[in-house]
């Protein structure tokens, strides 16, 4: 990393702050927290396995998995603003590490980890890192292991603006270019999933509100969908991308 980038992320916490509303509030409710701010195969994990957030941040995801129960916890940022944020919020228990990502990988030993989460992340790598950055979580897998990774979606019509909200993203994907450098970072695309990011639906008799809040926000998300399809067809442009959420997010299985 070169020394002006460097210099931004070592004081990145006031400008990661304003793009993501500051240090976020986790519900007070379980089900609601895992519902609404975790993955929802979650709950196939067990509580003991061994999780590694890279590129933390202000470990807003590390003490989702807190408060639910995980209890093998990492987290790697190279920000030292941000972990200061995170480590006053989290358990003692929660092992956070400064160190950039890539030198942090190199260190570990094989199989260190049954769940690895790189979010947000891998687009502030250069091209020529992306695919030895994802041959290093495969090697951290354990077997039956899950990588996911989260990216901005350059095919969505707001792509161009997530994409350059931020001077340090550079490098752009789309969910067939994903799925490429996953492929050939050796991942068997058999065990690679595109996942989808509808808002999930529930009911609730003490708060129906809430309920029919969600509903109509599903609403949109289908409505969001439909206007993309509508002017990729119109642009008779292919392949079709699947996908229309500001983010992609992949799970891959070892």
């Amino acid at each position: 990393m070169d020394a002006d980038a460097n210099e931004i992320f070592q004081r990145y916490a006031r400008h990661y702050e304003a793009m993501s509303g500051g240090i976020e509030r986790l519900p007070d409710d379980l089900e609601r927290l895992k519902r609404d701010r975790l993955p929802p195969w979650i709950g196939e994990m067990d509580l003991a396995a061994r999780i590694l957030d890279a590129g933390c941040a202000q470990g807003d995801l590390l003490a989702a998995l807190s408060r639910v129960g995980f209890t093998d916890l990492t987290g790697v940022d190279l920000s030292g603003e941000l972990l200061e944020r995170a480590r006053a919020r989290l358990p003692a228990s929660v092992r956070l590490i400064q160190a950039d990502v890539r030198d942090y990988l190199l260190n570990m030993s094989n199989a260190s980890f049954d769940l690895i989460f790189f979010h947000d992340v891998l687009e502030h790598l250069p091209r020529q890192d992306t695919i030895p950055v994802l041959r290093q979580f495969r090697r951290l897998l354990a077997p039956e292991g899950r990588l996911s990774v989260r990216v901005p979606n350059m095919s969505a019509l707001i792509g161009g603006y997530c994409a350059a909200l931020d001077f340090t993203h550079i490098t752009h994907f789309t969910e067939y270019s994903l799925m490429q450098v996953f492929e050939a970072a050796g991942f068997d695309v058999q065990k690679i999933a595109l996942q989808r990011q509808a808002p999930r639906l529930f009911w609730s008799w003490r708060r129906p509100h809430r309920s029919m809040l969600r509903l109509l926000n599903r609403c949109r998300w289908h409505a969001n969908n439909g206007l993309h399809r509508l002017i990729y067809r119109l642009a008779d442009m292919r392949p079709l991308p699947t996908v229309f959420d500001p983010n992609l997010v992949i799970v891959a299985r070892t």
